[in-house]
């Protein structure tokens, strides 16, 4: 999937030389939490979340006057080394960028102009969304052998049996890197038939999810 697939745009923006007040109103207004920074010609330059809007202001125990700090201009608390990507990135490589860097947003490049945003919402509504759990249906989870052919294999079954698979997720066993575990989420909602199936086949198909073996 591309980033162009998940980002918001267009995307609100602000110039570096309006002032935090400026910023506050405008997220408020926006519903946002994240403000990327631009120039005259709309280059990014920098960034700012709600987070840092808090920092910037003084504390209620502090002897500084709000209103000094509201007016300071946005570059003055802006993060300037600015993570970014282009819309036609895959989202599984931002994806990393949000797990390894920390970060709540990433603002979307097209020939050096701010075009879009991906946030942290964005990343967990396609997560959600790959994964199915937005869709009616069952999941059935199932042990296998990390092998050629083994989700032919098992896709097979289903076939047989008239039953549309929805989405298909497969993640590595870290106790045994010969097995593998899939989840399947099908347009059944009453699948103990396919259940059976399977575990009749030799496939272990893991409790809740599926028959609990007394």
């Amino acid at each position: 999937m591309l980033v162009e697939k998940i980002m918001t745009s267009p995307c609100t923006t602000i110039q570096s030389d309006k002032s935090i007040e400026d910023a506050l109103v405008l997220m408020t207004q926006k519903e946002i939490r994240h403000l990327p920074i631009v120039d005259e010609e709309d280059h990014l330059l920098g960034i700012i979340s709600d987070r840092d809007i808090k920092m910037a202001l003084p504390s209620i125990l502090s002897d500084d006057e709000p209103n000094k700090s509201l007016s300071l201009s946005v570059s003055k608390i802006m993060r300037r080394n600015v993570i970014r990507c282009h819309p036609l990135d895959f989202v599984e490589d931002i994806a990393l960028d949000f797990y390894e860097m920390s970060i709540g947003s990433i603002p979307v490049i097209r020939d050096n102009k701010v075009i879009g945003i991906v946030t942290q919402k964005d990343m967990l509504n396609t997560f959600l969304e790959l994964t199915g759990v937005t869709m009616p249906g069952s999941i059935i989870e199932v042990h296998i052998d990390d092998k050629v052919g083994a989700l032919h294999d098992i896709t097979r079954i289903f076939k047989e049996q008239n039953i549309d698979i929805l989405n298909v997720l497969a993640y590595a066993d870290q106790q045994d890197i010969s097995k593998r575990y899939l989840m399947l989420r099908v347009k059944s909602m009453n699948p103990e038939k396919i259940y059976k199936l399977l575990e009749e086949q030799d496939y272990h198909v893991i409790y809740p999810f599926g028959i609990k073996n007394d």
